[in-house]
């Protein structure tokens, strides 16, 4: 078996363990009698930590490699959701639910990334993103629809415990991948000095968009329909029309050698939009089929085109510096809403705006991408 079919295992396996309770935190959190305010105050402090812990968890990876830094991934999935049996309307519960939230997320996408930017074949970044997209998006399609039901019949423990089996699993595949740079020394120095400007400004606006995405269930669940299942059922509708449409760009972008990224955000742009003035339950689904399309084109595009500029570095190094970048540009984003009181429909509203003006800034794939391959 290929390392790359391995780490499909790993993608397929962890994004359905992720989604059985990831979608549903906001709404969990509301229903729990949380208002936006301690929403956003959550992510806040889950993001804070997140770029606390970013270094120290690569240098632990390096330290223990990173194979034994997924291990203490599953642990921290699994504790952070058995905590959140014992949460109550309280801020310190909060925080610390935030903070065990945080060191999870940390430890999971920096070895999720460098294993998936090690094991990239030369001039096949399109092809290797794509079935990680794809395979992300498989393992998900059933995910949030089974976290419902598991978390309507017998609550949060025994969903606890089904994430703890199954991410211990799920890095079983990791440990017969050898990672190629682990003794790599960590220098951040230069990749802040030569990554352009135009890309941390998109970077920046993404995150903007980030917050859109990982609201609008919340939205939903407010003003069209307070049913998790409702919820579920919009998440396996995006994957469903994500799929064929990844396969079919991936394979567009290498023979035309564009990355299509422009009308991929201005038609996400159109979508979100109207998605916001959307009110009938079945007129949203319809919707989001259309919204899965260019979402996870998008994202295919933004994850081949960050990994290609990665060739220039070394693999711990530039993925901890894309690591630190996003929860930097998300704390800074949370505080202004926090200290703003920005009601949910405006949030979401900027982060669909945002889109717009990616469309105009533009993003630099370095020398190995599409405009110095033709």
């Amino acid at each position: 078996m290929t390392n790359l079919k391995k780490y499909n295992i790993f993608v397929t396996i962890t994004s359905f363990t992720k989604l059985l309770i990831e979608v549903f935190i906001p709404l969990l959190l509301f229903k729990i009698g949380f208002n936006l305010k301690y929403i956003l105050i959550f992510y806040l402090v889950q993001f804070s930590t997140i770029l606390i812990c970013n270094i120290p968890s690569a240098h632990l990876g390096k330290k223990i490699t990173f194979r034994k830094l997924m291990i203490v991934s599953s642990m921290m999935f699994s504790i952070t959701y058995i905590y959140i049996n014992y949460l109550s309307k309280s801020i310190e519960e909060l925080i610390i639910f935030g903070i065990l939230n945080g060191i999870y997320l940390t430890t999971y996408w920096l070895g999720r990334h460098i294993y998936g930017i090690s094991i990239i074949k030369e001039k096949k970044t399109t092809d290797n993103v794509s079935l990680y997209m794809i395979f992300g998006i498989l393992g998900s399609l059933p995910a949030s629809y089974i976290g419902a039901l598991i978390l309507e019949k017998f609550g949060y423990f025994t969903l606890s415990i089904i994430i703890l089996i199954l991410s211990l699993i799920s890095i079983i595949p990791l440990f017969k991948i050898k990672l190629k740079e682990e003794n790599n020394k960590i220098e951040l120095k230069k990749i802040i000095k030569n990554f352009p400007v135009k890309n941390y400004m998109f970077l920046f606006f993404e995150q903007l968009k980030f917050f859109t995405i990982t609201l609008f269930p919340l939205y939903i669940f407010i003003n069209i329909k307070d049913e998790l299942k409702y919820i579920a059922i919009t998440n396996i509708i995006i994957g469903i029309s994500s799929i064929i449409y990844i396969f079919l760009l991936s394979k567009l972008m290498d023979k035309n050698k564009k990355s299509y990224l422009k009308p991929m955000l201005i038609f996400l742009f159109i979508t979100l939009l109207i998605k916001l003035n959307v009110e009938s339950s079945t007129i949203m689904l319809i919707i989001i089929f259309i919204e899965g399309i260019s979402k996870s084109a998008l994202d295919t595009i933004i994850l081949r085109n960050t990994y290609s500029f990665q060739k220039n570095y070394n693999n711990i190094s530039y993925i901890l510096f894309i690591e630190l970048i996003y929860s930097l540009f998300r704390t800074i984003i949370l505080i202004v809403y926090i200290t703003l009181d920005i009601e949910l429909k405006t949030i979401l509203y900027i982060g669909t705006i945002s889109l717009l003006i990616n469309s105009f800034i533009g993003y630099e794939e370095g020398k190995n991408g599409y405009k110095n391959n033709c």
